[in-house]
């Protein structure tokens, strides 16, 4: 028997997750909360894989569909699908004021598990067990990804910064709407009161869901365990994703591994990719909770719906509901994912239609499934609101050039929108090899909706660069294409000896890469990119290409020269993509400096207000209820700047309270009055009655205008930042309305008498 378990996976998901239990503990969770958390996280797994075997137990039983799913599917699968079950328990705790009622799904399932024939059965059904090999290899990228974090992301945000130094105006802002939606629903914009939230808030309900039940709190969970859990989910997600349709072990690897991979460019060592290029993980991934969360929870998705259009093969009625599901788990989680997956769907109803002549059931399910879950995200979840986005073709590259401080040619425009295409589309390189299966329905929903994702940024335009979501939502339908494609000319077996020739070379291709942009870099002896670097990030994958077309045609014509195949190809153009790998070998080896994080790891970031905010704000959290409604005066991120930012966002985050007006950026009402060529940061608020109103009980405080803001928007407290405009002695002088309860250095708060 223990011999037995150490040839099994299970010595690589101990090595793993001893892994992510120290990097944890480096940066400062303590072992109690990991152990909450993770406790926390088998509620959400139990029922998650639960549901998910009880519903795909036709996949374990067919005996002419061989081999059958894995534990590995299972659980990673089944796993992230428990999100999405324990959301609308949450919702209901948090509605009755009953949080235990989280707890309802783990319990009914263990109950069930135990006592009825159907819930030991579903723990019973036929499960295969992932190659050894493969289960190593998926530690190694697991690990790697959580290094990767642990290197260039979380000292950016270190968790003993005080309050007042986060590194990032979103982290307030997120934690303000996991505030509201763990006190109230249906959850609204807490800086803005009474304006619906009409933004992707699963993830932050997820958030409030682990406070509920581990107790740690928004910061530590947003900065470091959040990150760290999806990341992983993620890179098992996408690889199980990649084993089911490809039912090869080397999938389940390559998949995540060029996820990870990054961006391929050769803009120099230090040209940052987060804005434009990175397609999923960079020094954006804990700025963006929303999307690392959608990209996590489109896993089971995508594979139900490569699992329904499967030709020749009708999925029963148990799958269909297993992609409802699925679809409505992901429908809050990030909005930029259903319309791609929408216009695949048609593509593939449309093809299917031509091909066959006939009306495909199963094509036209997923199409109607897709388009009634999206009608439903942006009707019901984000109000019918669009973002504000406007047409502006190639505005986008317009914009890169200008990061770069390139001028606006149409050269320039010209090779930006190609670098962008070649970073985004370079790791896709394998579906060249899917040949005739190009029309099989599955092939057809991934490329389309790639291909929709990807022409998004290039179409649409949002200050923000919001539009850029779009193409970084379908990455990972690039990287399942092009790994299906080459899991169909890899070597069959694929044995160590035929393996490692093609790593090589690929490896070889990655080192290439990083030492041009090390020499590009020491010519131009800055971190921008050029005309000339951008010109060869484009021309090197076709170089590549034509060298290879050469070599073949030099082999036909002399014998003793061998005939590489496409695989060869492939493993060059794929290398090229690790570079970021390479990149990261190297910083570590040499103990290369990362731009930034001196200041982060010495002083916790750039003050994001003065100090003794946070105390003033949780005296507030403490005393009051959780209905209770807060004024204020503080507005603008900073009091002195020239121009007000107007994203504000940490009285209602720490507070935990709702606002009358703090900030108003990120909301819909702003996008609303966007103007060209100004940030939406910069805009002045959209309600400039109610602005008035709130200030002048600040600016000009006698008992009219403290009454007429207490009567109209029900005020409780008063949150006075000393730094804004504020007449602090006329506020003193209202003792009949108001009581001075807390005040340090920069704040001072007052209660509203009843």
């Amino acid at each position: 028997m223990p011999r037995r378990l150490l040839t099994s996976s299970w010595p690589a998901v101990l090595v793993t997750a001893v892994g992510i239990v120290v990097v944890l503990l480096h940066f400062g969770i303590a072992a109690p909360s990991i152990a909450r958390y993770a406790l926390y996280l088998a509620g959400v797994a139990l029922p998650g894989v639960f549901v998910w075997r009880l519903l795909l137990q036709r996949l374990h039983t067919d005996e002419t569909d061989r081999p059958g799913p894995t534990w590995f599917e299972d659980l990673s699968l089944g796993f992230i699908l428990g999100f999405g079950l324990q959301l609308p328990f949450f919702l209901v705790g948090v509605a009755l004021e009953a949080p235990l009622v989280i707890l309802v799904p783990p319990v009914v399932v263990a109950v069930l598990s135990v006592a009825t024939p159907f819930g030991r059965r579903a723990w019973s059904l036929p499960t295969g067990a992932l190659d050894v090999r493969a289960a190593w290899a998926l530690a190694l990228v697991t690990l790697y990804g959580v290094y990767w974090l642990a290197r260039y992301s979380f000292p950016l945000r270190p968790l003993f910064a005080s309050g007042n130094r986060a590194t990032s105006i979103d982290e307030t802002f997120h934690q303000a709407l996991v505030a509201d939606i763990s006190h109230r629903f249906p959850p609204q914009i807490p800086f803005v009161l009474d304006t619906r939230l009409d933004y992707h808030w699963f993830v932050h309900a997820q958030v409030g869901a682990s406070n509920t039940i581990a107790g740690l709190g928004s910061v530590p969970t947003l900065r470091l365990l959040l990150p760290t859990l999806v990341l992983v989910m993620a890179v098992l997600g996408l690889g199980a994703v990649a084993l089911r349709l490809t039912r090869r072990p080397v999938a389940a690897v390559l998949a995540p591994a060029l996820l990870l991979g990054g961006a391929y460019h050769l803009l120099g060592p230090d040209y940052g990719t987060a804005t434009f290029l990175d397609p999923y993980i960079s020094k954006r991934f804990q700025g963006s909770p929303s999307q690392i969360y959608g990209v996590m929870c489109s896993m089971p998705a995508v594979m139900l719906i490569l699992e329904v259009l499967r030709p020749n093969r009708r999925a029963d009625r148990l799958t269909w509901v297993a992609l409802v599901l699925a679809l409505l788990g992901l429908s809050g989680a990030k909005a930029t994912f259903m319309p791609a997956f929408v216009c695949g769907a048609v593509a593939a109803w449309v093809v299917q239609l031509l091909l066959t002549r006939r009306v495909d059931r199963a094509a036209t399910g997923v199409v109607a499934l897709t388009i009634l879950v999206a009608a439903f995200a942006q009707i019901v979840l984000f109000g019918g609101q669009g973002g504000a986005m406007d047409v502006a073709f190639w505005q986008t590259s317009t914009t890169a050039l200008a990061s770069e401080k390139l001028p606006d040619t149409v050269l320039n425009t010209t090779l930006m929108t190609l670098v962008m295409l070649t970073a985004w589309l370079l790791y896709g390189v394998g579906l060249v090899a899917l040949r005739r299966k190009v029309l099989d329905p599955r092939a057809v929903w991934l490329i389309v909706s790639f291909a929709a994702g990807l022409t998004v940024p290039f179409v649409l335009y949002r200050t923000g660069l919001s539009q850029l979501w779009f193409s970084r939502s379908v990455a990972e339908l690039v990287v399942l294409a092009s790994v299906w494609g080459l899991s169909l000319v890899l070597p069959r077996p694929l044995t160590v000896r035929r393996a490692l020739p093609l790593l090589g070379l690929a490896a070889v291709a990655g080192v290439a890469a990083y030492a041009t942009s090390l020499y590009v870099d020491g010519l131009h002896a800055h971190d921008r990119a050029t005309t000339n670097t951008m010109l060869l990030t484009v021309l090197v994958p076709p170089a590549l290409v034509l060298g290879w077309l050469l070599v073949r045609l030099l082999a036909r014509l002399v014998p003793a020269v061998p005939r590489p195949g496409l695989v060869v190809l492939l493993a060059l153009l794929l290398g090229l993509t690790g570079q970021s790998m390479v990149s990261t070998a190297y910083d570590t080896l040499t103990g290369a400096k990362i731009a930034g994080q001196n200041r982060s790891e010495s002083k916790g970031g750039p003050r994001m207000f003065a100090a003794g905010g946070v105390e003033a704000a949780e005296y507030i959290k403490e005393h009051s209820s959780v209905d209770d409604v807060v004024a204020t005066n503080i507005h603008c991120a900073k009091p002195d700047a020239r121009r007000c930012d107007n994203r504000n966002f940490w009285v209602a985050a720490y507070a935990e309270r709702r606002v009358v007006l703090e900030g108003w950026g990120y909301t819909a009402a702003l996008n609303k009055t966007y103007q060209e060529g100004m940030r939406n940061a910069f805009l002045p608020a959209p309600d400039q009655e109610r602005l008035a109103l709130n200030d002048a009980a600040f600016t000009d405080p006698s008992p009219e205008t403290i009454r007429a803001l207490v009567d109209t928007y029900g005020v409780d407290w008063l949150f006075v930042g000393k730094k804004y405009e504020a007449d602090l002695e006329g506020l003193s002088e209202q003792t009949g309305l108001i009581e001075r309860v807390f005040r340090n250095k920069n704040y001072v708060v007052y209660q509203v008498l009843d």
